[in-house]
């Protein structure tokens, strides 16, 4: 089944590296599980089709295949009809192959809790084998309803992340035309079938053609009436996730793998958090799955966050500046158009702003009350025009973007919406960061690695480059990602908890480390504008969006659109 989504993503938005190299690996998964090779050259050559049956497949691979195809394309198409579904398909095949994949091991348990028993009732080795025989005989032969739940939300959770991987892979792969291994070409004639090289060839023939299906829906917010005052809409704080989200801070919260999972999260919950203790939606995901749990974090946090890592005089991350990032950042968000992602990242943008100017939670070392306030001003200043315009860069006021962050952010939506023609905007993206560079280097602001060019400094400056891109692209391609796991799992944003509950003078502790303010709260903190709270709810709720630019056009008043009405249409 992994092959099966591996190979209908890369099919779906024609990468042509992902789509040779993994009809390589599923025909020779298909041989490893013994499926004749007719059948699976059969799955292979239906993926994209509109008709997928339970005649080439299972019901399993036909609702995870429908999960994969929503994914890899519009996650806001995929419907609540449709992820029943899925959970229904996921717990009946669990129960169907419950023996040989868990079974086993809760017969283990028990023969092992019996000896224990045994132990303790010092009996002889013989009496303490006969008990754990049949106590294992004895262990449950059907699949127990809340271990197959948690199992579910565990195998959503990792089709999720596996999506996401091959999303940002393909990104990655066709905008930076990425080419097969010399050898490849040959492997791929002796292992895969002619009907199936056949399918590659026509649809790498096709290359960009048609590939308005890999975002949602553009939505064009009315900026005039936005940008006046005339509109405002609250932000709506929807709720609905479709798997549990439960914090692992709740008093008999069970962690089954001794601790693991919580230690290696916090990685993600300090490093997201910005060392605050503010663990998120994503934290709470990542729990349902222990093994990801401990190496999602690890991964993004080098990618988006490091500025200036050096190792060894070597550097070996934060290529491109944390701004540069939040802004490209903010154009993914804001094209593929997820809720989640729009929220977190505007306060990560906000937050990049007021640490360049020295103000708010980054305030510089001595400096004057008045001298951090002018510096907040000006800071807020510019991360709302940022924020209220990187949705549609070209419109923005002059001066809003730099000459560098404008190429940027042209080159993010030609690798989010037509990947395969993303190399034509990256010259001028490498021209202005080129520029850029040299700028900050003479300034001081930029150190460059000369570890491996001697003197040589244009050399340098141009492997800088070489950095930069691949640095974006996996900035851009694990934001698309991520983006779309937020939408799919319908992730929300945190709600407010306490340390304590209860009236004062009978409060209890609540389990939670400490007390945190609801997300939408620490935006309102930080000082977003009500501009660009309206523009950011309104970008995730297109039918909102019609219906007030509508009412703009007979209305000679203000429009108030208040979080009720938001939340009746508002998506994920």
């Amino acid at each position: 089944i992994r092959e099966l989504v591996i190979s209908l993503i890369a099919q779906r938005r024609r990468c042509w590296y992902s789509m040779t190299h993994h009809a390589i690996l599923g025909t020779m998964t298909a041989k490893k599980h013994k499926i004749p090779d007719s059948v699976w050259e059969t799955k292979m050559l239906g993926l994209l089709g509109p008709d997928r049956s339970r005649g080439v497949y299972s019901q399993l691979e036909i609702e995870v295949l429908a999960f994969a195809d929503a994914f890899a394309t519009n996650p806001k198409s995929y419907s609540d009809a449709r992820f029943r579904g899925l959970r229904s398909a996921l717990t009946d095949d669990n129960r169907r192959r419950y023996a040989s994949t868990q079974g086993w091991l809760n017969a283990q348990a028990a023969a092992r809790q019996a000896r224990a028993k045994a132990l303790l009732r010092g009996s002889v080795a013989n009496d303490s084998d006969a008990a754990s025989a049949r106590a294992a005989a004895a262990a449950p032969g059907r699949m127990p309803d809340d271990l197959n739940e948690r199992t579910v939300n565990a195998q959503l959770l990792e089709l999720s992340f596996l999506c996401l991987q091959f999303v940002a892979l393909t990104d990655i792969l066709t905008s930076l035309n990425i080419p097969d291994e010399s050898f490849l070409p040959d492997v791929l004639k002796s292992v895969v079938s002619p009907k199936v090289r056949a399918l590659i060839d026509d649809l790498n023939g096709q290359a960009g053609s048609g590939m308005s299906i890999l975002t949602p829906p553009p939505v064009q917010p009315p900026m005039e009436a936005i940008m006046s005052g005339k509109l405002s809409v609250s932000p709506a704080p929807l709720k609905g996730a479709r798997i549990p989200l439960r914090s692992y801070e709740e008093p008999g919260r069970v962690d089954r793998d001794k601790g693991l999972t919580v230690g290696g999260i916090q990685v993600g919950t300090y490093g997201w958090g910005f060392g605050a203790h503010f663990p998120g939606s994503l934290v709470y995901a990542l729990m349902h799955h222990p093994e990801l749990a401990r190496f999602e974090a690890p991964y993004s946090l080098p990618v988006l966050f490091n500025e200036d890592e050096w190792r060894n005089g070597v550097q070996t991350s934060g290529f491109v500046t944390r701004r540069m990032k939040e802004i490209v950042i903010q154009k993914v968000y804001k094209t593929i158009r997820s809720r989640y992602g729009i929220e977190h990242h505007t306060m990560f943008l906000y937050n990049t702003y007021l640490q360049e100017h020295g103000a708010g939670a980054f305030r510089l070392p001595g400096m004057t009350d008045a001298d951090e306030k002018k510096a907040r001003v000006a800071a807020l200043e510019r991360a709302h025009r940022a924020a209220l315009w990187s949705h549609d860069h070209d419109g923005a006021p002059g001066g809003t973007f730099t000459r560098a962050e404008s190429a940027a952010m042209t080159w993010t939506k030609a690798v989010l919406r037509h990947p395969h023609s993303a190399h034509r905007d990256e010259a001028p993206l490498r021209e202005a960061l080129d520029e850029e560079n040299r700028r900050e280097a003479a300034a001081g602001l930029r150190i460059l690695d000369t570890s491996r060019d001697g003197n040589d400094r244009d050399a340098a400056f141009r492997r800088l480059l070489d950095h930069q891109i691949a640095e974006l692209a996996m900035v851009v391609g694990h934001m698309d990602g991520l983006g779309r796991v937020m939408t799919m799992l319908r992730l929300e944003s945190e709600s407010a908890v306490a340390l304590l509950a209860g009236k004062k003078g009978a409060q209890k502790p609540t389990g939670y480390f400490n007390s945190r303010p609801a997300l939408l709260d620490v935006l309102r903190f930080i000082g977003l504008s009500d501009a660009v709270f309206t523009l950011n709810e309104l970008m995730v709720n297109p039918v909102l969006c019609d219906k007030t630019k509508a009412k703009l056009a007979t209305s000679k008043s203000g429009i108030r659109i208040s979080e009720a009405e938001a939340i009746r249409t508002g998506e994920f």
